[in-house]
């Protein structure tokens, strides 16, 4: 975390500086915009030669507010940086979803979350069937088409208690934490994804490719970690995977 902060304030600092030069460029070409016009159009010249009198309380008022005023915009300005950084880093670049990084960091909290809540937590794993041999048979570029459009599938089809992560960024495995969620439950839902896949046809370079994939169910316990928990509904997954045909759900408890 401390690196991570480190590394988005120095790029921070380096686009405040390249920004800086030109906004300092751009200011001096208005101000010489604005001052030429003076020496030849009568109006505009009347209008800069008031005299404007300010006593120092009004000189310190005004510079006080503009003062404030920039470090308001300058906070902002860095905090949205900073949350557009912290997105970019938490995100797959392929889906769209978020990555182990972010995944690690929610059921992270989750897990804090539930073990002082009476609510169930379930987590879901989906692998693709036979996506090494896929990847030979249609090419990895067009692979890569196939999971990313996966991945808008599962986005579009999860609850509002649902979160589904990209479980590697080079695997074709997704995670779904189901909040609020026991194991019966995440078990149905499972299995309506897994089905949703199945039927699904996905079109890349103008064919057509259906795929299936296997799913591992497991209910959080209380006296889980990020580590027992997660190996836990590998185990469910490799159970399911062993099933000839594979295209199935299995549980672990």
């Amino acid at each position: 975390m401390k690196k991570y902060i480190t590394d988005s304030l120095t790029k921070f600092k380096n686009d405040v500086l390249s920004k800086g030069i030109y906004d300092v460029f751009k200011w001096f070409v208005l101000a010489i915009l604005l001052v030429v016009p003076t020496k030849w159009i009568p109006y505009v010249k009347n209008f800069f030669s008031h005299e404007i009198t300010l006593s120092v309380y009004a000189i310190s008022i005004l510079a006080i507010s503009i003062i404030i005023v920039s470090a308001i915009v300058v906070s902002v300005i860095f905090m949205r940086k900073i949350k557009a950084l912290e997105n970019e880093s938490q995100t797959d670049e392929l889906t769209g979803l978020k990555n182990h990084k972010a995944l690690d960091d929610y059921l992270t909290q989750k897990i804090s979350e539930y073990k002082n809540k009476t609510e169930s937590l379930s987590i879901i794993i989906l692998d693709i069937d036979d996506f090494k041999d896929f990847n030979t048979r249609i090419g990895f570029n067009s692979a890569d088409q196939i999971l990313k459009k996966l991945g808008e599938l599962l986005s579009n089809d999860k609850r509002l208690t649902d979160e589904t992560f990209r479980y590697f960024n080079r695997g074709d495995e997704f995670l779904v934490v189901a909040s609020e969620t026991n194991l019966s439950q995440a078990l149905q839902a499972a299995e309506r994804k897994r089905k949703l896949i199945q039927k699904n046809l996905f079109a890349v370079n103008n064919e057509s490719h259906s795929i299936t994939v296997s799913c591992g169910v497991t209910e959080f316990k209380k006296s889980d970690d990020l580590k027992s928990f997660t190996d836990r509904v590998i185990m469910a997954l490799n159970a399911a995977k062993k099933v000839s045909g594979k295209n199935n759900t299995k549980s672990v408890v």
